[in-house]
């Protein structure tokens, strides 16, 4: 029994560790030949506006725009400026929570459009795509508010946009590439055997089920307001699979089995209840190895109650409506 928990979460953790990690890589190296070319300049009419509205520094902004492409790569950035002391703890929180919308726009044409929309009809699949994306933009209110509140004095770092001109020559093109890659080299032996080893830990931890507990506290809410038998077997089913619990609400709908409120109430309710695992499964291993244990665990409990409170606010409206 040990011997199997053990292989199991070592295989879960080398694959997404093979997974992840070139994503991070490439996105930490193209940043930093980025900055040391110049070629942050180009997107000064971008992050300009972000930044002063947000209050958030000029590699903050940057990081949350590049989250519109990739994450992963957006959070990269924010971990080479902590370590590299351009921004504070209180900002990467901010700033990821001020990713959310962005981060839910990368998603829009690889799983909402592609595999949502088609899954569940496109009525229903685009209402549940924009009360999505709504939760999102909400939590990017939130990150903007906390942010206003908490950085009173950022330095926009304008050097960093434009320390060099894109017509560098090429030797200078060819310095900056030696010094991007021993950058990215110094944060992945950082990153990586951090990462390894959160991803080892929460996978034994849910091999044993210790996140079980965490889920069944939110079971009795289905009994208590009367919703149809089919919204807890699809909340069910979506905890364990996304896709799974999609193909279900979309079976049932087009058998007439539920009602398209109760698809989305379900899949809803099944966000609410295996947020805890979730995040602990998915974010945890990622933030705790680009910020730290302390730093990673704060900015993700924050993303998890912020969407925990937007996502159960609105359960509440779809049960009154």
């Amino acid at each position: 029994m040990i011997s199997y928990i053990i292989h199991t979460s070592l295989i879960y953790a080398l694959y997404w560790v093979t997974k992840i990690v070139p994503v991070i890589a490439i996105g930490l190296f193209v940043t930093s030949f980025a900055v040391n070319i110049g070629l942050m300049r180009k997107f000064d009419r971008l992050i300009k506006p972000l930044s002063s509205k947000a209050n958030i520094s000029t590699i903050s902004a940057l990081s949350v725009v590049t989250c519109t492409f990739s994450t992963t790569a957006g959070y990269s950035m924010l971990s080479d400026g902590l370590n590299e002391k351009m921004i504070s703890e209180r900002e990467v929180i901010a700033t990821t929570v001020i990713s959310s919308f962005p981060s839910i726009l990368s998603h829009l044409s690889t799983f909402f459009i592609p595999v949502v929309i088609p899954i569940l009809g496109l009525t229903t699949g685009a209402i549940y795509v924009c009360l999505v994306g709504f939760a999102g933009f909400l939590k990017t209110c939130f990150g903007i508010l906390l942010a206003r509140l908490w950085l009173k004095d950022v330095k926009s770092f304008p050097s960093l946009l434009s320390a060099t001109h894109d017509n560098a020559p090429t030797e200078d093109k060819k310095h900056a590439l030696n010094k991007s890659a021993k950058s990215t080299y110094k944060m992945l032996k950082r990153i990586v055997p951090t990462m390894f080893i959160t991803l080892f830990l929460v996978s034994v931890a849910m091999e044993l089920n210790l996140f079980d507990s965490f889920s069944t506290i939110f079971e009795p809410l289905t009994n208590i307001l009367g919703l149809e038998s089919e919204v807890v077997l699809i909340s069910a089913t979506e905890i364990v699979n996304t896709y799974s619990g999609l193909i279900l609400a979309g079976s049932l709908l087009d058998k007439g089995l539920i009602t398209r409120k109760g698809v989305l109430i379900a899949l809803l309710l099944g966000t609410v209840v295996s947020f805890s695992t979730r995040f602990v499964k998915h974010s945890l291993p990622l933030h705790v190895s680009l910020f730290g244990p302390k730093l990673g665990s704060r900015t993700v409990a924050v993303n998890a109650a912020a969407t925990l409170v937007i996502h159960v606010s609105f359960i509440i409206v779809l049960l009154v409506i």
